[in-house]
C-alpha cells in the first residue's frame, strides 16, 4: 500500500514526515512479511516435531517387533523341517500326506510375515550409490511385469529423455518403488492403469519425485494419516507393513513419500529421493502395456 502524501506549510518538515510516513509504511510491510514467515516457520516445526516422535515411537516398536520376530524365526525352522520329514514319511498315506504339506505352507507364510517384520524394524543404513534412475525403472518394471499380466492391468512408465542419478541404496529403492507398484496393481484391478512417472519437487533440484497413480477406487479419507503406521491394513489379508517398509526405506534416504487422491479417480503416491544430478527434460519414452 503506497504511502499518503503530507501536505504542510513548511517543505523541510513536509519532507521529514513524509520520510517518516513511507519509513513506517516500509516497517509495517516487513512487519507483515515477518510474521507470515515465523506463522511458516512455526508450523513446519510442528511438523518436523511430530515426524520425530513418529520417528521414536515407530524405532521403540521397531526393537520390539524385532526382538519377537527372533524369537519366532527360530522355531520355525524346526516345524518346517519337521514338516518336510512328514510329508516324505507320509508318501503312501495320501490324507496325512497333505496335512503336513498344509502344514509346511503354513509355515512358509509366517515366514513371510517374519522377514516383513525385520524389515520394517531393520533400520539398517542404506549403502549409498550412484545410481541410473532408468536402470531403477528397468528393475521395477520387470519385477512387476508377470503380477500387471496377471491381473489384467496395464502399466504405463515415463522416462526421462535425459537420465538422472539417484543417491541410493539401489535395493531398497527397487523394494519400496515395487511395493508402491504392486499395491497400486491390486488397487486398479483388471482393466485398470498404473503410471510411474519422474518430476521435479518443489523443495528444489536435490529431490527427485517419482509418482505411482493408479485408476482405481483410491483411499477413504479417514485413512490417509495412518496409511503408513505399522500393522494398519484395510484388506482381508496381509501385515499392514508393506508401506511402513516403504515409509521406513524413504526417509532413511533423507527423503519423504506423500499420498493423495490422483485427479480422475484412483489415489497418486509421491517418493522424494536425493539425486546428484538432472540433466535436460522429461520426455515419454517407454509405454508397456502388461
Amino acid at each position: 500500500m503506497a504511502a499518503a502524501t503530507i501536505q504542510t506549510s513548511d517543505p523541510d518538515l513536509g519532507a521529514l514526515l513524509q520520510a517518516y510516513n513511507d519509513v513506517t509504511e516500509r516497517l509495517k510491510e516487513s512487519h507483515d512479511v515477518l510474521t507470515q514467515e515465523v506463522y511458516r516457520l512455526r508450523n513446519q516445526l510442528k511438523e518436523k516435531d511430530r515426524e520425530l516422535q513418529r520417528r521414536e515411537r515407530l524405532a521403540a516398536l521397531g526393537q520390539m517387533a524385532a526382538g519377537v520376530a527372533h524369537e519366532i524365526r527360530n522355531p520355525l525352522g524346526g516345524i518346517r523341517l519337521f514338516a518336510s520329514v512328514l510329508e516324505r514319511d507320509l508318501s503312501e498315506l495320501p490324507k496325512q500326506k497333505e496335512i503336513a504339506r498344509k502344514i509346511g505352507e503354513g509355515v512358509v507364510t509366517v515366514e513371510a510375515i517374519v522377514r516383513d517384520i525385520l524389515a520394517f524394524a531393520g533400520g539398517a543404513e542404506p549403502k549409498l550409490e550412484h545410481v541410473s534412475f532408468c536402470e531403477v525403472l528397468d528393475r521395477v518394471g520387470v519385477l512387476v511385469e508377470s503380477r500387471a499380466k496377471l491381473e489384467g492391468v496395464t502399466v504405463v512408465i515415463n522416462e526421462p529423455a535425459d537420465d538422472a542419478m539417484l543417491v541410493c541404496d539401489p535395493r531398497l529403492i527397487d523394494r519400496a518403488l515395487s511395493n508402491l507398484v504392486f499395491n497400486a496393481i491390486e488397487a486398479a484391478g483388471n482393466g485398470g492403469h498404473v503410471w510411474i512417472r519422474q518430476g521435479r519437487v518443489a523443495l528444489g533440484d536435490e529431490l527427485i519425485a517419482v509418482a505411482v497413480e493408479d485408476d482405481g477406487c483410491g483411499i477413504d479419507p479417514a485413512h490417509v494419516q495412518r496409511i503408513f503406521n505399522p500393522f494398519y491394513t484395510t484388506k482381508d489379508s496381509g501385515t499392514g507393513l508393506g508401506l511402513a517398509i516403504v515409509h521406513g526405506i524413504v526417509e532413511a534416504h533423507g527423503g519423504h513419500v506423500r499420498v493423495k487422491p490422483r485427479v480422475g479417480g484412483g489415489s497418486l503416491f509421491q517418493l522424494a529421493l536425493p539425486i546428484a544430478q538432472i540433466e535436460g527434460s522429461l520426455q515419454e519414452v517407454v509405454t508397456r502395456v502388461a
